[in-house]
């Protein structure tokens, strides 16, 4: 399993940073407002799959993560 974690990028949208340094977009995250991304940032999340080079689906790995639907 792949891991990365939750961070903000420089236009304050969501990106995923890899132990590598490395970056990517997470798709599929929906964070309606700007008060639960900044509860998640730093959250660790585990990458499902690579929809392009840089665009992954995800999922938080702890599932006390997850946002309340």
């Amino acid at each position: 399993m792949l891991f990365a974690k939750l961070i903000e990028g420089a236009g304050h949208g969501p990106l995923l940073r890899f132990e590598d340094g490395s970056t990517g977009i997470p798709v599929n995250l929906h964070l309606y407002t700007r008060h639960q991304f900044m509860i998640m940032l730093g959250r660790r999340v585990e990458i499902r799959s690579q929809l392009s080079p840089q665009h992954y689906t995800v999922r938080f790995s702890n599932p006390a993560d997850a946002l309340p639907l």
